[in-house]
């Protein structure tokens, strides 16, 4: 069986490297980009990627707009934002999860990956 592709998108070195280091072991080939402008790379766009991780770092309308351009981008691939715990979920993921739980986000991983795109409400009302 193929590995499944992970794009994770993350505003802190170390934190990309952690998930990462989850990520591998598990069985998922993990690619890893620093910041916003690196996200919006077209090139991404052609890799096979079956899922999206937004990481918490970014600002909250970083992490918008990175969900919207993945979204038209990359049509029916899973969108998972985590969250800090001060956020509100985001309406335009497919899944709100919290980026300080790696248990829980590493299960919605699987959750998208077998699933694809079932959106789960934000976790908080603004």
């Amino acid at each position: 069986m193929p590995m499944e592709t992970v794009l994770q998108i993350e505003y802190s070195p170390g934190l990309l490297s952690e998930r990462r280091a989850i990520l591998e072991p598990l069985g998922y080939n993990v690619i890893s980009v620093l910041g916003f402008s690196d996200a919006l790379d077209r090139e991404l766009l052609k890799q096979p990627i079956r899922v999206v991780v937004i990481g918490h770092g970014a600002s909250w309308v970083d992490r918008q707009e990175l969900i919207a351009h993945f979204r038209e981008g990359l049509t029916g691939v899973p969108i998972v934002a985590l969250l800090r715990k001060s956020d509100f979920g985001f309406d335009g993921a497919d899944y709100n999860c919290p980026g300080d739980n790696p248990s829980l986000w590493i299960r919605t991983v699987a959750q998208a990956l077998a699933g694809g795109r079932e959106h789960t409400p934000p976790l908080r009302q603004r």
